[in-house]
């Protein structure tokens, strides 16, 4: 079975367990999980949908995308890049004036034989007419595919109170079946991650190289995320780290941004958490470093974070509970820590978004740590061992692991270890 097919089948079953007849998906990630369909669209960040898709359950019926009229060639385009659209059928609407150009004939436009061709096909798989908007498209679809008695789920609850408003279609909440269904991996997932495993690799390996005494932070971060660029990563907007550092002789810690204007002058740490997107996939690793020699005492620190790390990595595999395996007060590390509780250790799914844990929403919540949930084969889990005690300093260190029948996999191998700089 493919990783499309696959993918179909996790959301199907979840949509079954919970009495759906469907499903329709309008934010991003989702689309692009269920199809392989992305928009360049997509980086406008509209509070209000450009595409969809419906998922029904029942594996007969068909899965239908929903686009804009104008980007119908779309998934030829992206299939001639490498990155086919999978879909059994097309819905169609209109997007601002964009379709009624598109439509206007001109006589000076010849497209090659092969694309018309393969265009036809397309065409042939449009069902229903090209409707004024997205919810008229979707209303349309679910009209032609279930009746309004039968609940469909929505990943955008906006959309579906317009439908729901419009039709009388049943609707709920798709947010819960879709994590379930995101946090296994496919191969073909799988095997992406590891890719972007190799390059987060790299991009510490040139962070680290960046740091030093004189070095100034904005210049470093720039220098970082033109190395992300250049190797196909889109870095997390603003910033694409974090900073931890030692002033006015006293270590704030701050999990947001610092600003930090001057050169570093010696005894700062910087908290390396580096992030960003590679093919649609999450990168969250993260190391501490040391600008210029450590003391003693903080390397003494950091060794028993280490510690602590290690014995609860080794903990991961199938079976175990996120929230369990992060126990550490009995490990006896712990003890090293002034004081230990102020080390925060925590598991989540990674995917395409950081946070891709299957807990009930909101998954931010205390729950999504006290609670946790089962570790499955498949399942792409990061282990974030994150100490903020102000007396030495912070140590941080997270790894990401892909789970197998043996255990754990470790997706980055950038050594854990304190880095030192001159």
């Amino acid at each position: 079975m493919n990783s499309y097919l696959q993918k179909i089948g996790r959301i199907r079953a979840q949509l079954a367990s919970e009495g759906a007849a469907g499903a329709v998906l309008s934010t991003p990630d989702n689309i692009f999980y269920a199809t392989g369909f992305s928009s360049v669209m997509d980086g406008w960040h509209l509070v209000e949908p450009i595409a969809a898709v419906f998922v029904p359950t029942e594996a007969t019926s068909p899965v239908v995308l929903i686009l804009p009229e104008a980007s119908v060639i779309s998934p030829i385009v992206s299939a001639r890049g490498g990155h086919p659209v999978h879909f059994d059928r097309l819905a169609t609407f209109d997007m601002l004036n964009f379709c009624e150009t598109a439509r206007a004939e001109d006589a000076h436009l010849a497209l090659p034989a092969d694309l018309l061709a393969e265009l036809g096909d397309v065409m042939e798989q449009v069902e229903g007419q090209c409707e004024p908007d997205i919810i008229q498209s979707i209303a349309a679809c679910l009209s032609r595919h279930v009746s309004k008695k039968e609940q469909i789920l929505f990943d955008d609850l906006r959309v579906a109170a317009r439908v729901e408003a419009s039709t009388g279609q049943a609707s709920g909440d798709a947010l819960d079946a879709m994590f379930a269904a995101r946090a296994v991996k496919t191969a073909d997932e799988l095997d992406t991650l590891r890719e972007s495993g190799q390059i987060a690799d790299a991009i510490m390996a040139h962070t680290m190289s960046q740091l030093g005494v004189g070095k100034s932070w904005s210049e470093v971060e720039k220098q970082v995320a033109h190395f992300m660029i250049d190797h196909d990563v889109d870095p997390l907007p603003g910033s694409p780290m974090l900073f931890g550092g030692a002033y006015d002789l006293v270590f704030r810690p701050d999990l947001f941004r610092t600003p930090v204007s001057r050169p570093f002058e010696g005894g700062e740490i910087a908290i390396l958490e580096t992030q960003g997107r590679y093919k649609n996939f999450w990168i969250d690793i993260n190391r501490t470093a040391h600008i210029g020699p450590a003391t003693p005492a903080y390397r003494d620190q950091f060794n028993a974070v280490r510690d602590i790390f290690d014995t609860i990595s080794a903990r991961l595999a199938p079976g175990a509970n996120t929230a369990e395996i992060c126990a550490f007060h009995e490990i006896p590390a712990a003890q090293h820590l002034d004081p230990p509780e102020k080390l925060l250790v925590v598991a989540h799914s990674v995917g395409l978004v950081p946070l891709e844990s299957p807990v009930k929403y909101p998954g931010t919540g205390l729950h999504g740590a006290r609670e946790g949930f089962t570790v499955e084969r498949g399942m792409v889990i990061s282990i974030d061992c994150l100490y903020f005690g102000s007396r030495l300093g912070p140590s941080h260190m997270e790894n990401v692991f892909i789970v197998d029948e043996n255990g754990a996999e470790p997706l980055y191998r950038f050594p854990l270890d304190l880095a030192e700089t001159a």
